[in-house]
This record gives C-alpha cells, structure tokens and sequence, in this order.
C-alpha cells in the first residue's frame, strides 16, 4: 500500500499526547480495551533529510526503553510509514508518563502518539482503524504480537471492542462515565511476553461460555456506565487470569483488599502486574485503590494508588 501526502500543509514537528489503557477487563483477553485518563505519554516527532528514524526517550521509566528503533514500540511505527514513503526519515522524543511494563499500555501509547503525530505532520488523511493497524505493530517490539487491545482505545479513546483482528473490525463507544481505582507497584519485573508465554492453547468448552457471558456483561455495563455490571463482568475470567497467576502470588490478596473496600469488581490491567477495579463514586474509588496499596505493602511491594475516568484518545497538542 503507498500513501499519498496530502495537499494541505505539512509540519515539521508535531507533539501528541496519548492516553495510558487497559486492556482485557478481566474475560476480553484481546478483544476489550478502555483509555485512561490517570497517565500519558508524549510524543515529539520531526522530519530529517536522513532515511533513518532517530530515538530520544526520557520520562518514568525511560532508562529501560530501548532506543533502537526496531526494539521500540514507536520507532516501529515510523519504520512501518518509512516502507511506504519515498524520502526523508523521522526523529522522535518521547516523554514518558506511563510506567514501562505496568499493564497499562506504555508501549501502545508511544505507538499510537506515533502513528497519530507522522499521519497529522505528512497530512495523510489515515482514519483512526488504520492508524490502529499502524500502530499495533509496534507492540510486536514488547509483546511479540500486534495486538490492537492498547493501541486502539488510545487513538480512539473512550471503550473500544475488537470485533475481528483478519480484517481488523473495531468498535468504539464514548467514555464511560465509571469511576476505577489502580494500584501501579513498582519493582516487579516482568513483561507482555513473559505473562503471554503462560496461556494456554486451549481451555475448556465450559470455560468458554463462562468468558463469553463474562465478556458480554461488561461490555453492556460500558454501555450503561454501570459499575455493578462492569464488576461482574470483571471477575468472570476463567481463562486467562488463572493460567498468570503464578506470575502473581499477591494476586489473590490484593482483590480480596479491593472488593472488601467496596469495589464491584477487579482484575489484572492487561498482562499486570497493575489492577485495576471498578466503583460506584469517586469516594470508594479512593478508598479501594488505598486499600490495595495496602495488601501490596504487607507484601513487602511498593506501589502507587490512582483513581482515574475513562479518556479521550490521543490529542495534537503542538505544531510546528
């Protein structure tokens, strides 16, 4: 496919901003995925002469972020748009704002703020699908696979279904109005890979109609902002979450925090180690993500406590 520059105007430079995500929702393993307004990442990209695509990282967690552009998750992004364009290269500087490999899109924000910002700078007119499929696979650079789960909701914003990956199918709802708690710890080192190599092949028929049901509920307590629903949906999972438990041996004690607190539901943020949970008020939400703070404490883990709303997706936020 060769695209066309558009007639208007191109940038130099432009800066976007994209939204931190969750992904899964307990049962939606791929297929479910919600931007959050708690973290962003930022991204700078400019046009050089060179055919080559340069890399600056800075921010949480940078120091781990590889600047090769075939190891990171935006400088793929710009090699995928290099292959179709005739001349020039890109130099990108992103400021990180969510934590690398936290379970919270980190790698999926630098992506989609990249695809965002060279369809924006070149005027290429790209509708946000494409820029999904653009973007995803730059997570092949940290999850092996080009999954649209985190890349989706933080161009689209909002909910967003993956309804067929071959062709790429994606609805989109607007933000719903939820309240979700976070607990963010710090020091567990692990990646998508490694919580995606413990899946299994198959899983039982009963297991499957279990997520499927699981699934359909949150995806109508979306629809509705019902917390209650969400919850419900949430703790459905009898697939996925189970078979990464052993990455996690805090797990249990953690959601036993959450829902003793007064959540309706919670789980993983996408391959974790984060969680998230749902709430019916802000007030509740405080106290839950304290609370699993708490239980991540007494496990002698350090951790971060968010309360965040569903987001918009990502924004040009300068232009030069």
């Amino acid at each position: 496919m060769a695209l066309r520059q558009g007639k208007n105007p191109t940038y130099e430079k432009v800066v976007v901003k994209a939204p931190a995500s969750t992904s899964n929702l307990g049962p939606g393993f791929d297929v479910l995925g919600l931007a959050l307004g708690v973290m962003y990442d930022e991204v700078e990209v400019a046009r050089m002469e060179e055919r080559d695509v340069l890399l600056e990282v800075g921010g949480v967690g940078s120091e781990i972020i590889p600047t090769n552009p075939d190891e990171n998750s935006a400088g793929v992004v710009a090699l995928e748009f290099m292959k179709w364009l005739k001349e020039g290269g890109f130099k990108i500087k992103i400021t990180k704002g969510i934590p690398p490999g936290s379970g919270l899109g980190s790698s999926g924000a630098s992506a989609a703020a990249t695809a965002v910002a060279i369809n924006h700078m070149l005027d290429l007119k790209l509708d946000k699908k494409k820029l999904a499929e653009i973007a995803a696979q730059g997570e092949k650079a940290s999850a092996g696979a080009p999954h649209v789960d985190n890349v989706a909701p933080s161009i689209y914003g909002g909910f967003i279904v993956v309804c067929s990956y071959h062709p790429l199918k994606i609805l989109d709802f607007p933000p719903p109005k939820v309240e979700f708690a976070l607990a963010v710890p710090r020091g567990i080192k692990k990646t998508t890979k490694d919580a995606r190599d413990l899946l299994p092949k198959k899983a039982p028929l009963s297991a499957i109609i279990n997520n499927l049901g699981a699934v359909s509920t949150v995806v109508a307590g979306m629809l509705m902002s019902d917390p209650k629903l969400i919850g419900m949906g949430m703790l459905g999972d009898k697939i996925v979450e189970p078979a990464r438990s052993p990455l996690y041996p805090w797990l249990t004690k953690v959601k036993n925090a959450a829902m003793g607190a007064g959540a309706f539901g919670v789980t993983l943020s996408g391959a974790g180690p984060s969680v998230i949970a749902v709430c019916g008020d802000k007030r509740t939400a405080v106290e839950v993500a304290e609370a699993m703070r708490g239980a991540f404490n007494t496990e002698g883990i350090e951790c971060n406590a968010y309360t965040s709303r569903a987001a918009s997706g990502a924004k040009v936020i300068r232009t030069i």
